[in-house]
């Protein structure tokens, strides 16, 4: 996990967009269990899934970077 995230509750509340690492959009973070954050995709039919932190790879402020490909999402879903 990169260690530089230290504030995940403004991450939830502005409810960041995540993007896998082969650039495309995963939906967007809105919450934190243990070591885990959930992010959703879609409006109509949405998709939770439950990451692992340390598949967080950075966040530039705008966006939160995963180090997987979204490819792999679905290996997350809950």
């Amino acid at each position: 996990m990169d260690s530089s995230i230290s504030d995940w509750s403004e991450i939830i509340k502005t409810r960041k967009p995540v993007r896998a690492s082969d650039k495309i959009v995963c939906g967007n973070v809105i919450a934190e269990y243990k070591d885990n954050i959930i992010i959703m995709h879609g409006e109509f039919v949405s998709h939770q899934h439950m990451i692992p932190k340390s598949k967080v790879d950075s966040c530039d402020g705008n966006e939160l970077h995963l180090n997987i490909p979204y490819s792999m999402l679905s290996r997350f879903d809950f």
